[in-house]
Parts: C-alpha cells; sequence; structure tokens
C-alpha cells in the first residue's frame, strides 16, 4: 500500500485525528473486500458522528484526503474512483492465453428456468459494491440507480421485465402442454 510523500504539509491536529480516522474506516472495510469511495469514507465519517452531515463537511473531506495522499498520510490506493476509467482493448501474447482468459468469464446462468426473476436496484452508487458482493455469488444482476434512474434505464429494465415474463408464460404454457400430452 503506498503512502508516498509527494509534498510537505503541515495539517492542524484536528485534521491529523480526522486523517487517522480515513485510515481506519478505510482498514477496516479493505479487511472485508471493500474498496470505498470518497462518498463511502464521508458517509462512514457521518455515521459514526465524526463530521457533520453537510456539503462543507464533505468538500473538507474530499481536500483532506487529498492533501493527507499528498503528504503521504492516506495510501494511493485506499479510496477508489469508480466513475473515471482508463478503458482500452484487451490484449494476448498467444491464443493459448485468450483461451484461459475466458475461462474466467465461464458462467451458467443459476436463475435460468427458475419461477422468479430478480434484479437488485440501490438508490446510492456509493453501495453499488456492496451490493454487489452479496449478487455475484447469486447470479443476481444489480444496478445502481445513482440518485434517480434515467429513462432510457427505465425502458431497458422494461424490456427485461416483458422478455422475461415471456419466457416465463412460454414455460409455463410448455409445461401446461406437457401434463395434457401425459
Amino acid at each position: 500500500m503506498p503512502k508516498i510523500q509527494y509534498k510537505e504539509i503541515r495539517f492542524q491536529k484536528k485534521s491529523l485525528d480526522l486523517i487517522e480516522l480515513v485510515n481506519q474506516v478505510v482498514d477496516e472495510y479493505s479487511a472485508q473486500g471493500y474498496e470505498l469511495t470518497l462518498r463511502q469514507v464521508y458517509y462512514q465519517l457521518v455515521a459514526r458522528g465524526y463530521i457533520p452531515n453537510n456539503e462543507r463537511s464533505y468538500k473538507n473531506v474530499g481536500s483532506l484526503i487529498n492533501d493527507g495522499r499528498l503528504a503521504g498520510l492516506i495510501d494511493w490506493h485506499s479510496v477508489t474512483d469508480r466513475t473515471r476509467n482508463l478503458r482500452k482493448e484487451s490484449h494476448w501474447d498467444n491464443p493459448a492465453d485468450v483461451i484461459a482468459s475466458a475461462r474466467y468469464s465461464y458462467n451458467l446462468d443459476k436463475w435460468k428456468g427458475q419461477p422468479n426473476y430478480v434484479e437488485v436496484w440501490v438508490e446510492k452508487d456509493a453501495l453499488v459494491d456492496i451490493v454487489g458482493q452479496a449478487c455475484s455469488p447469486l447470479d443476481t444482476p444489480y444496478f445502481s440507480c445513482r440518485g434517480y434512474t434515467s429513462q432510457s434505464e427505465m425502458w431497458s429494465a422494461a424490456q427485461r421485465f416483458i422478455r422475461q415474463e415471456q419466457k416465463e408464460s412460454s414455460s409455463i404454457w410448455a409445461t401446461m402442454t406437457q401434463a395434457v400430452l401425459i
């Protein structure tokens, strides 16, 4: 975990105490396998009663984390940004590596043939990874509304639900047909 000092910054004791609390929160969640965003760290500090819940506190925590990183007091990997990512094409050295990579993508649909279709939606994007860790082992799709759901995503969801309902109806019809034939 890199704590690299790029800048000499003199912090007040109050700021140093808050940096220590930030590190404690991040370490606690990291030990459980979670990476926190700035917003998640902020809400943890609010929920624990360390800071008030207002825009000024949020901005102060963001600035403090930035300065804490530059001063080498906060690990550069400790707070993640899930909304700004480098995108690039995948590359392999040989065909065997492509096949080995595909092995990790292969999954059977655990929901195929189930009587109900389930999706989990969460309002706050800050919680999507926590929800995802619960949903992934169950092969349950999950989605972050990011405060509100766009019209485009609502339409896409409606189309998924319609497709699932059609599958259910045809499955029920096939079962009824089999029952009649027996």
